[in-house]
């Protein structure tokens, strides 16, 4: 979730700034379209790509779910070795989904500053961004400590 804010460029307090803050879908606000200057059918076919886009992170997260879910049954090992299998997975589709949020935020920051010279747009990383990152993260330590599971190494036994 990004925070979109427009100002004046006249106008340095961020009082004086028209916010939206995240929530859900992906539409951009008719305020926005208006005053960007962008035709309504060029921002039509961005939402749609957008949309095409994020769908990704449902999807991740449903084989996260599934990995987990199974990470419950390690007493086998074949079984413990399809999680391991499941997770990596999961690790690379998340790691695919944290590179589209990041190129999609990084692009519109580089972007949007040069939609309307009178008015300064503004867009940030949100929330979404970091908590992508975090899961990233401790998606790959999954992996790793189900390797050290499955393989019986690091101290783990029989």
């Amino acid at each position: 979730m990004h925070a979109l804010c427009l100002t004046t460029a006249c106008s340095t307090i961020q009082e004086n700034a028209l916010c939206i803050g995240p929530r859900l879908g992906y539409e951009i606000p008719e305020s926005i379209i208006r005053v960007s200057g962008f035709p309504g059918s060029v921002i039509e076919v961005v939402q749609q790509a957008l949309f095409a886009v994020l769908i990704l992170h449902p999807i991740a997260a449903a084989f996260v779910f599934v990995s987990m879910f199974t990470s419950l049954f390690l007493a086998s090992r074949a079984f413990s070795i399809f999680t391991l299998v499941l997770t990596v997975i999961s690790a690379i589709l998340s790691t695919v989904v944290m590179g589209v949020d990041l190129s999609l935020v990084l692009t519109a920051i580089n972007k949007v500053r040069d939609l309307n010279p009178r008015f300064g747009l503004e867009v940030e990383f949100g929330n979404g961004v970091w908590m992508i990152v975090t899961a990233v993260v401790l998606v790959w330590v999954a992996v790793v400590l189900l390797s050290a599971r499955a393989c019986y190494c690091c101290g783990v036994r029989r």
